[in-house]
Formats: structure tokens, C-alpha cells, sequence
């Protein structure tokens, strides 16, 4: 028998009455995202970004809401994409990136009333910006001016002569212009670049009294090969300075935060290459001695629960702090992640533990605010006493219609561990119904409490949908995150049959009308499971999927790391076997199930070449295979694809289930 775990309520009055009618892929149009937030220096507000679909595109605004509760009020109304806000260090001005003029660029707004100002105006945009300490300067992140591979004319190039292994990333395409740090005043608007065009800046933050600043760069030469940034320093006045090390790791740092405290935290990984199984954990450094927080806790301090209720904006690891002593992150748990507080003195303190995804953090005047999503839509929420006091109702409400109650489980396994599972019930009953089993991506990520839309989609059609935590699962420690290190679809994909058949030893449904989903690694498991695994589902829907481990090393933007997660080994010259042994094309023609590919055309992760492979095999064969491409969508379409787009893979996914499974 599994375990059902009850949870805290944190519903809206709107999300919390029971629904009215299915949800369906066409009310993707309605769907309000919440991210990015700022809480102002006195604490008394705070301002995120509302993300909706106007003429099949999406639009960002900024509201503002008190943090004491009330209603919220709208700060930006242009029919364009405002992000990033930022307080000035006074509560007076808004700095925030927009792209009402074109390109994304900074703009500054009072508080008190009157029309934004664009503070930049670069060439290709910007990508965020920080207030100096003192409110005179602005820190910037934006291209270098200096192509790196372009030959000719730089808006008609002859071609591009690419000598670097990093010329390309998922969602960003060509990487012809490195990022880098810029400074303005904030009166004059002029920008000035202060770190070296040669290499990669992903993230900068001042120093307390403004006169440097600490930012996270690869510069090494073999940087050209795979990136493991560390964090480095500079004056914040344009110079010859070279940088001067802070710290660094076996691994990578990935986000940085230094004023107002005299030390830098920093979030990074303590192993080489930086694998995904590997916690991400904070340090703090002076620039002379680095030291961990929290350590010997085996905690991963960063939101690894992902899905369509979030903006891409909010999927990397986050970090503030919320006075000179005590910096706040997000730390994953069992599939939620919850907001703590580290002290510089050592000491650690969870600020609330309910059973939600909080995937934004940010502070101001002593007080926290995250934005958090339990079983329907996220919303902005207050840390009060180590309880979430909800600020907004604008991602809940207009789900309210659809929301339905999702069960958690425990779901045993013979190997003696427990698997944390969700369970969404077929609209209108508890009897049996065709089962669908969801597979997340990663796999070094994770499930959590709240459904991604086409599980409600799903549920509504008559299906129940079940999505868990596999071996491999972040959130549960090293060790249950490495089990499958090196062998991609032995220990996992045993736990997510054992969800499958104890859904059939429930009496939730019968073993010939079961189902399996799944996008990025959940597209290989779904590959695997069908090829190693024939007849254990009778229909299936693989996205984005591995397939082909040799051509993934060669084609995808993170290759090379491949072998070493998947298969265990880094040269596949040396270990073809090894590789094809993984790969799940080679025996997808055991495969009788009938199968919907869905492919972004512009995915650098995986390919379209991975789902072509197996629809190639299984076509030749005259098997029920089907390939839908999207074109000019990267792998993240199910968050940021083109709002008629994501409705249409809906749309096909429930369609694809009632065609071979019934309802």
C-alpha cells in the first residue's frame, strides 16, 4: 500500500471551491504566470512580473502590492515585455529591463508617478542591471560588442568560423557575442564595459561601498571546450585592471550576491565537471578564505521542481540577502523547495516548510517574499513566522474554474526506498480509468505538488495521472540523486514501473490501458521503457527525447557531458558498445505501442535528429508513430512556446491518449 500525505491548503478563495469544468488546452490563453520579484528597501512592498497571452503573444507587466496585504496595483501598462525589477537602494525609482522600444534595454520609473525613461540603448540589449550601492551608477549585462565567429558583414555574414565547442545554447541559438559587464551613470545613459570581451560573464553584483564589483567568469583557455565559472573581481571604474580571483570550486559557481554584507555569497558545486547529481551548495567568501554554509546537511539549495506554472526567468539557482548577516535562498525537498536563511555565523533555519514549489526569492527591509505554487498556479507570497501568507491571487484566479485536488503518495519499492508520487484523479470519479504515468526531464531535476497543464488537460478528459520521483530525483540527497549516474534507465526506470504497476494493484486501472509521457530525459525513459520494456504501456508521447547517445555527444549544445551522466563514460570512441547500449533507438523496434513525437525545431539540447531516429525505425517497420515539429521553438516550448503553439501540443497529447487508450 502507498502512503497519502495530506498538505497544507494554500489556496485562493477562487482556486479553493471545486472545479467547474475540465480544463481545456484552449484555456491556455487565460493562463497568468507569476515571476520575478523585488521587495522594496523598507519592506513595506513589493513588486513581480505578470505574464499573460495577448494576440497570441505573451505580455509582462510590473505590479506592486503592500507587503502588509491589499490590493495590487499595476505599474507598467505597455503592450510589451517588462522584467527584472529592481528598488533603488532609496524605494524611489524602478529599474527594469523592457522591450517596449525594440530590443530588451534598462529603464528607470519613479515610484511617485510619471512615465518609464529608457536609460540604454545597446545593440543587441541588455539583460538585467543592478543599482550601485549609492543609486548613481548601474551595473549591466549585455553583449560585448565583439563577435566571435562571424566572417564579413556582421548583418549579412559570409559564414561563421567556429572554433570554440561553446558556439551555441539551447534558447539562445548562436553565441556570436560573449556577455558582459557594463557600466552607466545614471544620468547619462552612456555605458561603458568594464570586463574583457574574450569571455563569458553570468552574473556581476557591487561591493558594499560601490567600488568593485564580484562576478562569475570562466577564463580559462579551455573555457573554448565546457565553461566552469568561478568568481573573480574588479574596480567598478573602467580601466586596466585585470580581474583578481575570489574563489573557486572543483566545480562551477552559478549566482553571486555581495551588498549589502562585507562578504560575497555565492551558490556553486563542490565537483569536478559539475554534475547534475551534485547539491548545489552556498559559500561565503572575503576574497582571501572561502568557507560552506550548511555543510555536512546535504541540502540542494536551489528550486529543482520545474513546469509550465513558471517563466524561464526563474530556472536558476537564486540567492539574496536579507540583512548584513543572513543571506536567503530556495533549498529542494522531496519535490518542494522551501525559502532558508543561512547566517554568517554558521547557523540555518528553514523560514517555511509547507508543501509548495517557491521558485522566486527576494528580500528587502529585513522581510522575505517568494513566489510559490502549491496544486494549481503560483502566486506571490509573504514569509511570516515560518508560515507563506499569500499577497496575490493573480496566478490562482483565473485557474479557479479547473482546480482539482491532488493526492501525494508514497509508493514502496522492493530495493526497500520509498517513491514520491502525485496522483490527479479522471474527472468525476474514483473508479477505474486508462492511466497516463509522467516522466520529468534531467533526470538530476524533479516532480513536485503542482501539475503541469496537460496533466490537468489529461484528468479532465477522463484519464488519471500519476507523475513521481524516480532514483536519480533531486531533493532527496547525493546519494539517491547519483543511484543511476552513468546508467540512464536501470535503477529509475525499475522505479517507474513499480509506480506504474502499483497504480494497476490499486484497482486505479488495468494493466493494457496504461500510458507514459515524457520531455527531454523523460522522452529517452519513455523511448527506453517502450524498446527494453515492450507491452508494460500501450501508448506513449515522447518530446524533445534522447534517443541516440553518439549523435547527442555530437549534436546537442551540452554533448560531451552526456556520456559521463548517461553512460558512464566520456570517450565513445572507446566505449561504442557502452553507447548504444544506451541508447534506446536500438531497441525501439520491439516496440509495439503506438507513439507521438513532439519536436521543437530549434531544440540545441536535443535535437530534432533524436525523435527522427526512432520515427525513421518504427515508420519503416509500419508501426503507429507520428512526428509533430514546431518550428522556430527551443526545449522549453511547454513554458515559453508560442501561446497557440503550446495549446496545440495539448491538444494532441490528450488527443493521442484518447485515440489508444480510450476514456
Amino acid at each position: 500500500m502507498a502512503t497519502t500525505i495530506e498538505k497544507t491548503d494554500l489556496k485562493s478563495g477562487a482556486a479553493a471551491k471545486s472545479a467547474s469544468r475540465p480544463f481545456r488546452a484552449k484555456d491556455l490563453l487565460n493562463q497568468v504566470v507569476i515571476q520575478g520579484l523585488a521587495v522594496a528597501p523598507d519592506g513595506e512592498s513589493v513588486v513581480y512580473v505578470r505574464r499573460t497571452v495577448e494576440d497570441n503573444k505573451y505580455a509582462r507587466r510590473l505590479w506592486r502590492v503592500p507587503f502588509k496585504g491589499g490590493r495590487p496595483d499595476q505599474l507598467t501598462s505597455a503592450k510589451s515585455n517588462d522584467t527584472r525589477p529592481r528598488f533603488s537602494p532609496d524605494g524611489r525609482t524602478l529599474l527594469f529591463t523592457s522591450d517596449r522600444s525594440g530590443k530588451p534595454q534598462v529603464w528607470v520609473m519613479a515610484l511617485q508617478g510619471g512615465e518609464p525613461r529608457q536609460l540604454t540603448d545597446l545593440p543587441n540589449g541588455a539583460g538585467g542591471a543592478e543599482w550601485s550601492p549609492d543609486g548613481k551608477r548601474v551595473l549591466l549585462l549585455a553583449g560585448s560588442g565583439e563577435k566571435r565567429f562571424l566572417v564579413g558583414k556582421t548583418d549579412d555574414p559570409i559564414a561563421r568560423q567556429i572554433r570554440d565547442y561553446t558556439w551555441k545554447i539551447d534558447g539562445g541559438g548562436y553565441r556570436d557575442e560573449f556577455t558582459s559587464v557594463w557600466i552607466t551613470d545614471l544620468e547619462s545613459g552612456k555605458p561603458a564595459r568594464i570586463t574583457a570581451p574574450a569571455y563569458d560573464v553570468g552574473g556581476a553584483s557591487w561591493s558594499p561601498d560601490g567600488k568593485h564589483l564580484a562576478f562569475i567568469a570562466d577564463l580559462r583557455q579551455e573555457a573554448a571546450l565546457l565553461e566552469y565559472p568561478q568568481l573573480w573581481s574588479l574596480p567598478s571604474r573602467p580601466g586596466k585592471d585585470e580581474p583578481t580571483p575570489m574563489a573557486s570550486l572543483a566545480g562551477a559557481v552559478f549566482n553571486a550576491a555581495w551588498a549589502p554584507a562585507d562578504q560575497v555569497a555565492f551558490l556553486g558545486t563542490s565537483e569536478p565537471q559539475s554534475p547534475g547529481w551534485c547539491n548545489v551548495d552556498l559559500y561565503l567568501t572575503d576574497g582571501e578564505t572561502t568557507r560552506q554554509l550548511a555543510a555536512g546537511r546535504d541540502l540542494d539549495i536551489w528550486n529543482t521542481t520545474y513546469g509550465d506554472f513558471e517563466d524561464n526567468e526563474q530556472f536558476m539557482p537564486q540567492l539574496c540577502w536579507i540583512d548584513q548577516h543572513h543571506v536567503a535562498g530556495l533549498v529542494a525537498h522531496r519535490g518542494s523547495s522551501h525559502p532558508y536563511s543561512f547566517g554568517a555565523d554558521g547557523s540555518v533555519k528553514a523560514l517555511a516548510e509547507e508543501d509548495v514549489v517557491c521558485n522566486a526569492i527576494a528580500a528587502g527591509g529585513g522581510r522575505v517574499a517568494v513566489v510559490a505554487s502549491a496544486d494549481g498556479p503560483a502566486d506571490v507570497y509573504a514569509v511570516d513566522d515560518g508560515k507563506l501568507r499569500r499577497l496575490s491571487d493573480d496566478g490562482s484566479k483565473w485557474f479557479g474554474p479547473f482546480h482539482r485536488r491532488v493526492e501525494r503518495l508514497e509508493v514502496p519499492h522492493p530495493d526497500g526506498h520509498n517513491i514520491d508520487a502525485w496522483l490527479l484523479r479522471a474527472e468525476g470519479g474514483t473508479g477505474k480509468a486508462p492511466l497516463v504515468v509522467a516522466v520529468h526531464g534531467g533526470p538530476n531535476l524533479s516532480y513536485g505538488p503542482t501539475p503541469w497543464l496537460e496533466i490537468f488537460a489529461l484528468a479532465g478528459a477522463g484519464f488519471h495521472v500519476m507523475w513521481s520521483n524516480p532514483r536519480g530525483s533531486t531533493g532527496y540527497g547525493q546519494e539517491y540523486a547519483r543511484a543511476i549516474a552513468g546508467s540512464w534507465g536501470g535503477k529509475d526506470a525499475s522505479d517507474v514501473l513499480r509506480v506504474a504497476d502499483w497504480a494497476v494493484d490499486e484497482g486505479l486501472t488495468d494493466r493494457d490501458r496504461r500510458g507514459v509521457m515524457g520531455l527531454s530525459y523523460g522522452g529517452f525513459m519513455t523511448n527506453w521503457l517502450l524498446g527494453r520494456h515492450p507491452g508494460a504501456f500501450s501508448a506513449a508521447v515522447s518530446e524533445n527525447p534522447v534517443t541516440d547517445m553518439l549523435a547527442q555527444y555530437a549534436s546537442s549544445d551540452f554533448g560531451i557531458q552526456i556520456g559521463a551522466g548517461a553512460v558512464g563514460a566520456d570517450q565513445p570512441w572507446d566505449h561504442l558498445a557502452d553507447y548504444l547500449e544506451r541508447s534506446p533507438y536500438s531497441k525501439i523496434h520491439l516496440n509495439n505501442a503506438p507513439l507521438l513525437l513532439l519536436q521543437a525545431e530549434q531544440d540545441l539540447r536535443c535535437p530534432p535528429g533524436q525523435s527522427e531516429m526512432v520515427f525513421t525505425i518504427l515508420r519503416s517497420l509500419g508501426r503507429e508513430v507520428e512526428m509533430v515539429r514546431y518550428p522556430d521553438e527551443s526545449h522549453v516550448m511547454l513554458m515559453i512556446g508560442r501561446p497557440d503553439r503550446r495549446v496545440d501540443r495539448i491538444e494532441r497529447i490528450v488527443g493521442w491518449f484518447e485515440k489508444h487508450l480510450g476514456s
